[in-house]
């Protein structure tokens, strides 16, 4: 028998399988490693509320590309900004909790209206390193996915801030643009409704409870009299509140205060045949449009599409029609 040509072979079925396997393993992990290089599907958002804190932020969810507890990534400028898991979604927006930041560069210049890009789950494409930052502790922020539900950072910045359980209508602030139909009256001293170009804006003090301003302007045409125009201003301060109807409606029922200036300034001037009579009849005729008066009415909403409302108002002070923006 010849030991030379045992012991070799002994030799490599020793070394050679484990080399083997160790191969098998190795092209194992080069095909999971490019499967993880394919590109991440992502979808764009515009960001609409950042907290005093920076920790919870509200975005669109246009694309319904993710749900209450998914953990997305915020990409901007192909470049990860930060970590974070979705606490709320609703009306087309969702309420998400940053968990780790990325890029403290990129995460300083986030702010309301600006578009980024969103990843739903695995970030390891853009091949970010996994560090912890040192400075996470200092600023409140969650180490990981491990100890997110440690109760006492909850509480610290939960998402109430943002979700506002107790208001029928989210947000702050609505704009609204109208057509006003205001009361006044014709040169002849009958009663009547002239068209006013209207805006609002209103501002939600407490929960449901409301505050607005309104401005309004219309032409009265041949008043005080003939080849006479008279500009109507109509100003007005509502405090309204807020409850909730079926059909993704609201009912708001407000008093408020109106002001109405009448400015004519060919009225009482003199003319052609123009009698004194006729310049004090004017004069008191402009006057007669000038209004103070406490006010009451209702306001109805219909949402249309997130953020956008149809507009319509009921009450002593005009009749309107129109649209309201919420933000």
């Amino acid at each position: 028998m010849n030991w030379t040509k045992i012991f070799l072979f002994s030799l490599f079925t020793l070394v050679g399988k484990p080399y083997f396997a160790q191969t098998i393993v190795d092209d194992i992990d080069s095909e999971q490693s490019s499967f993880s290089q394919q590109a991440p599907e992502l979808s764009t958002e515009k960001l609409e509320k950042i907290s005093a804190s920076g920790r919870v932020l509200i975005l669109t969810n246009n694309s319904g590309s993710y749900g209450k507890g998914d953990f997305i990534s915020i990409v901007l400028d192909n470049q990860l900004v930060n970590r974070a898991i979705v606490g709320k979604t609703s009306n087309g927006s969702g309420g998400i909790k940053i968990i780790k930041v990325y890029s403290q560069e990129l995460n300083k210049i986030l702010k309301p209206g600006m578009e980024v890009q969103i990843i739903r789950g695995d970030d390891s494409y853009f091949n970010i390193k996994k560090e912890k930052m040192a400075d996470n502790k200092d600023k409140g922020l969650i180490d990981d996915e491990d100890n997110l539900f440690d109760e006492t950072t909850l509480l610290e910045d939960d998402l109430s801030l943002d979700d506002n359980k107790g208001r029928e209508i989210k947000t702050d602030n609505i704009v609204s643009l109208y057509l006003a139909q205001v009361e006044t009256q014709d040169a002849s001293g009958n009663s009547g409704r002239s068209s006013h170009i209207s805006g609002s804006y209103s501002y939600q003090v407490e929960d449901n409870f409301w505050a607005e301003i309104g401005y309004g302007q219309g032409l009265e045409k041949e008043y005080p009299g003939e080849g006479l125009d008279t500009t109507v201003t109509n100003i007005v301060l509502k405090l309204k509140y807020t409850v909730s109807a079926p059909f993704y409606s609201f009912i708001q029922p407000y008093v408020g205060y109106q002001i109405i200036n009448a400015d004519s300034p060919g009225a009482g001037s003199d003319g052609d045949g123009i009698t004194d009579e006729q310049k004090d009849l004017e004069l008191e005729l402009v006057e007669d449009l000038n209004q103070r008066k406490v006010v009451f009415g209702v306001t109805l909403l219909k949402r249309l599409v997130p953020g956008w409302f149809a507009r319509a108002d009921i009450g002593n002070d005009s009749l309107n029609i129109g649209f309201a923006l919420e933000f």
